[in-house]
C-alpha cells in the first residue's frame, strides 16, 4: 500500500512534525529507526548519485615534466551545468598552479571524464582537452605555489584548493608549471560534481 507524505513546508500546517526527506529518485520518506535521516557530505552524496567525476594528467618518473614546462587541462561544461570543482596538484620540485577563466584553446588530447561512481550510467556534461595549444589564457582567477624541494630529504609538494563553482559554456584552463630547475614527477588532478 502506497503512503502519500505531505511535508509541512509544502502545503499543510501540522502540530506534530516528523522529519522527512526526498531521495534522488524523488521518493519521500519519513525518518524512522529503519530509515534514518541520511547525513553525508554533499560531495559524498553526489558520488552516490553518480554525479561525481574526475580528470587528471600525471608525469611519472619515466616521463617527468620538464623544467619550465606546463601541464594544461582545459575544460568546459554544457549549458545549465554549474560544476563544483576541487583542484589538486603536486610536483617533486617547486611548481606554480594557475586557474584561468575564458581561455581559448585548440588541439590537445581529448579526455573523457572518469565516473567516480563506477556503477553509474551517468556521463559528465564536460569537454576536456589535455595539453591543448593555448592561444589566450583568459582571466587568472587563482594561483598557488606548490613548494617542492631538493636533496635527500625532499618530499616534493602539493597544493589543494577549496571548492569553486564554475560557469557553463566557459573554458577553464588549469596549468601546473614546473619551476624547479630540473625535470620532475608531477600531477594535476581535477575532481567535480555536476
Amino acid at each position: 500500500m502506497a503512503v502519500s507524505i505531505e511535508r509541512e513546508s509544502q502545503t499543510t500546517k501540522a502540530r506534530h512534525v516528523n522529519p522527512a526527506y526526498v531521495d534522488k529518485d524523488g521518493a519521500s520518506y519519513i525518518t524512522s529507526s529503519d530509515r534514518p535521516f541520511p547525513i553525508v557530505d554533499i560531495n559524498h552524496l553526489r558520488l552516490h548519485e553518480g554525479r561525481a567525476f574526475k580528470a587528471y594528467r600525471i608525469y611519472p618518473n619515466a616521463t617527468k615534466l620538464a623544467d619550465g614546462a606546463s601541464c594544461n587541462i582545459a575544460i568546459a561544461w554544457a549549458s545549465g551545468v554549474y560544476a563544483h570543482l576541487l583542484i589538486d596538484a603536486s610536483c617533486a620540485g617547486n611548481a606554480e598552479l594557475y586557474m584561468y577563466e575564458g581561455a581559448t584553446v585548440s588541439g590537445g588530447t581529448s579526455f573523457t571524464a572518469i565516473k567516480r561512481n563506477r556503477t553509474s550510467t551517468t556521463t559528465s556534461q564536460s569537454a576536456i582537452l589535455i595539453n591543448p595549444t593555448v592561444t589566450v589564457t583568459g582571466t587568472e582567477i587563482d594561483a598557488e605555489l606548490v613548494a617542492g624541494g631538493s636533496g635527500k630529504k625532499s618530499g616534493g609538494g602539493g597544493a589543494g584548493s577549496l571548492e569553486i563553482i564554475l560557469n557553463p559554456l566557459t573554458t577553464y584552463l588549469f596549468r601546473l608549471t614546473n619551476v624547479s630547475g630540473a625535470a620532475q614527477m608531477a600531477e594535476l588532478f581535477l575532481e567535480w560534481y555536476e
